[in-house]
């Protein structure tokens, strides 16, 4: 869980997703319509993504995209 904790804790909105996931691109898109700018790990491309997808596991987000963090905050977990 500490790679999930580290990338959460340096930004105050996080979404990690899967660049072919249509919820994904949804969720981006509506939070940036908020005007956030929000940081986004793209699993299927980031070097560690298996590693953080498993963590996300761990964490009970099944499936483990989209995920949104917050302020450091769970906010959103799929549930499909």
């Amino acid at each position: 869980m500490a790679m999930v904790a580290a990338l959460v804790n340096e930004r105050s909105v996080v979404i990690f997703s899967k660049s072919s996931c249509c919820m994904c691109h949804t969720i981006k898109t509506l939070i940036s319509s908020f005007g956030a700018n929000p940081t986004v790990y793209e699993l299927d491309e980031h070097p560690k993504g298996q590693q953080i997808e498993k963590e996300l596991k761990g964490l009970g987000c099944k499936p483990s995209v989209p995920v949104v963090y917050i302020g450091q905050q769970l906010i959103g977990v799929p549930t499909r």
